[in-house]
Parts: C-alpha cells; structure tokens; sequence
C-alpha cells in the first residue's frame, strides 16, 4: 500500500469516526440508521484489512476484497459448509449470549440480503458487473434459507412441529 493509498484509507476512516459519532449522538431511531451504521462498521473493518493485507489484498470489480487472486466466496481453507462456502460467523450468539447456529443462519440471510439489495442497487446505477455478484449474494442468501429450514428439522422436539415445518417449506415450493 502506498502512501497516498494510506492517506486515503486514514481519511475515510475519519469521515466514518464521525458518522458513526453522530449516530451515536442521534440514537438509533429507524432500521435504516442502523443499517447504515452497519455499513460504516463493515467499511470500517475493511479498510483495516486492506491495511492489514497490504499488496496480497485488493478489490475485485464487484466491491469484494481478494487475497492473493481467491475471492472471499471462493478461497480455499478451513470451515466450509456443505456448498463450499467458508462457515463465517454460523454460530452468533442470541439475545441471552448463548451460541445459537439458528441465529447464524439468520444473520448469514441478513448479511447476504444485504449485498444483494447493494448489488442491484449498484446494477441500476450502470455497474452492469454487479448484476453477478447481486445473483451469488441471492443465492447465498437463499441457500442459508435452506440451512436454516433443515436445522428447524433437524431439532424438532414434536410431531406437530416438523408438520408446521413441513407445511411452510411446502407452501415455499409452491411460490
């Protein structure tokens, strides 16, 4: 990372300070102040590890960072699910701090709900290269849908719920 690069990332990560400072100032009124909160927060740590990458890192055309030529969806390693995504973040902790994978999933929807809106949003700017990166966030998305769905299966304590389980995943093929 060169000088002005670092320049550059020193002074983004100001801008972020006091938009985060602000909002702190402000409360959290609406989801979209928090949403927007999260954004800065995940910029924020990106720009820490492009510091931390320096020339083994950097960003593809579709916003995503890249080590040495992997993707983040692509690199081989450790902790991958059964599509081969690395298992980043499945197990979250719940309202009481237990770890809970039902909540892994579900931020793992949130998180890649998330891109895909960004990525269409970009797509409908003129980025036509989002539009791919939009469809894998989408899938992602759905297929963490899935997990979720076959860990609600898989820890039904009763008949009555794998039937209801059963009847939504049902009504959800029918769409």
């Amino acid at each position: 990372m060169n000088e002005k690069e670092k320049e550059l990332n020193k002074k983004l990560k100001e801008d972020i300070f006091s938009l985060k400072d602000k909002i702190s100032t402000e409360g959290i009124q609406s989801n979209n102040n928090l949403e927007y909160l999260y954004k800065l927060v995940d910029i924020e740590k990106d720009l820490c590890e492009i510091e931390k990458g320096g020339e083994s890192m950097n960003y593809n055309n579709y916003g995503r960072y890249e080590y040495d030529g992997y993707n983040e969806y692509n690199r081989g390693g450790y902790g991958r699910d059964e599509y081969g995504r690395e298992e980043y973040g499945r197990r979250s902790r719940d309202s009481r701090g237990r770890y809970s994978e039902g909540y892994g999933h579900l931020d793992k929807m949130y998180s890649e709900y998330g891109r895909y809106e960004e990525g269409k949003e970009q797509y409908n700017r003129g980025n036509y290269g989002a539009k791919e990166d939009s469809m894998m966030s989408l899938e992602y998305m759905l297929e963490s849908m899935v997990d979720f769905a076959k860990m609600l299966k898989k820890e039904a304590s009763s008949q009555e719920e794998l039937n209801l389980i059963r009847e939504y995943t049902k009504k959800i093929s029918e769409i």
